[in-house]
């Protein structure tokens, strides 16, 4: 038996369906005889099919969401034709299970345009090289022992390298994305996860931990502002992991790696990410290709605000994105520092902070929280609050919801 091609690349979360990389092969060949230069893939099992297949032929893919509607499509500028087009991919006879690692660990000359979350308007369309996303894929006997969850879409940066990462190391991928807290727990456990890449809004829905998953070696945050607090909560659900932090973007890849959530330059990044005027800037040389006209600056502003912890060593916290700050009356509140508090109380499961345009203060601070059991009084969260905020950063509205509202690379939607 070849071990190798009977072993799973991907297991269904919810009713442990698998395909092996044998599976996985036959199909990568099928798509590169059809294969798609625009796709809107259904599932991430066929997102990731799609994205290999590009990899391995060394093609050009642009990756639509599945929630895309025909509308948000054409004002893209795309029409129903364009995703319906297909072209046969000569290097698709010669696909094997050694090419597609060597593919997926920078030796693929792929490119994939990929969308910006769009919080902040119609998304935007950049270019990026397969190289450029596997910039911190690690290969090694160690690392192909990994069985890794799926909790990002593969349509975006942070699924694809979790795929990339996977598929250099011919691991098996276990997809939990858009399961409830029961059944991802259970996946976890049932499948032998190792690795879990996940923002924190993901996480905060595992806990509390009413049990421990020993098994899972390692746990990642991304996308987000992780709190001191989560991690520790992490620590008791998964007590065997070492906890990393990474940041990476749509326009820049995988850039940033930490332990803990202090970031340092990357060795072979020095010089090409800086700090000035409080934000994280990327030199040019690291960006994917934007569509239209590429930014005449040297420097990008990711728009994600800092805290100094040291500049000789450059050390520093990512607290924000820079448009998220929320003026009240001439003082600035950052909705991640709040959002933690609110969440620190035992009754409380999530919380979203925002704010609302006020003639008197500018804008007034507003929470929806999403509560674990019985609602607290709202008085109550207020005052708890208070114990441990300024009082311009106390929400004056408290409103209990169900559910709070991600965005489609799940993090909290901020608009």
């Amino acid at each position: 038996m070849n071990a190798p091609l009977e072993k799973p690349w991907w297991i269904d979360g919810r009713s442990g369906a698998s395909e092996s990389y044998a599976e996985l092969l036959a199909q990568m060949r099928a798509r590169a005889a059809a294969h798609q230069p625009c796709c809107q893939p259904r599932t991430a099992r066929e997102a990731l099919v799609a994205f290999a297949t590009t990899l391995a032929c060394d093609a050009e893919q642009t990756l639509f969401d599945a929630d895309f509607s025909p509308g948000e499509i054409e004002a893209l500028g795309f029409s129903p034709g364009d995703l319906q087009r297909t072209i046969a991919l000569s290097s698709g006879a010669s696909i094997s299970i050694g090419s597609l690692k060597k593919k997926a660990a920078g030796g693929s000359r792929a490119r994939l345009g990929l969308f910006t979350s769009g919080s902040t308007g119609l998304p935007k369309r950049v270019w990026q090289p397969a190289a450029n996303l596997a910039r911190a894929v690690k290969v090694s006997p160690r690392h192909a022992a990994a069985v890794w969850a799926l909790a990002y879409s593969p349509t975006h940066v942070a699924g694809l390298q979790v795929g990339l990462q996977a598929l250099a190391n011919g691991c098996t991928l276990v997809d939990v994305l858009d399961l409830d807290r029961a059944a991802v727990l259970a996946a976890l456990e049932r499948h032998g996860v190792t690795h879990l890449s996940a923002t924190p809004s993901f996480y905060r829905l595992l806990l509390p931990a009413d049990r421990a998953l020993p098994g899972v070696r390692s746990v990642t945050l991304g996308g987000e502002s992780a709190e001191a607090g989560l991690i520790e909560k992490l620590r008791a659900l998964f007590p065997a992991a070492r906890m990393h932090n990474i940041y990476a973007s749509t326009e820049a890849g995988t850039l940033l790696t930490a332990e803990g959530d202090v970031f340092a330059i990357a060795a072979g990044l020095e010089g090409r990410v800086m700090v000035r005027e409080g934000t994280l800037r990327v030199h040019r040389s690291l960006l994917g290709e934007f569509d239209g006209a590429a930014t005449d600056d040297e420097w990008y502003d990711t728009g994600d605000a800092v805290a100094m912890v040291s500049e000789s060593p450059l050390r520093f916290r990512i607290v924000a994105r820079a448009r998220d700050w929320i003026n009240v009356g001439g003082g600035k509140v950052n909705p991640h520092e709040v959002e933690a508090v609110l969440a620190a109380h035992p009754a409380v499961a999530r919380a979203r902070v925002f704010g609302r345009k006020n003639s008197v203060l500018g804008q007034v601070l507003c929470a929806e929280v999403v509560a674990r059991g019985a609602a607290p009084a709202e008085a109550e969260l207020r005052e708890f609050a208070e114990a441990q905020l300024q009082p311009f950063k106390v929400p004056r509205m408290i409103r209990f919801v169900d559910n709070i509202a991600s965005t489609r690379t799940g993090k909290v939607a901020r608009a």
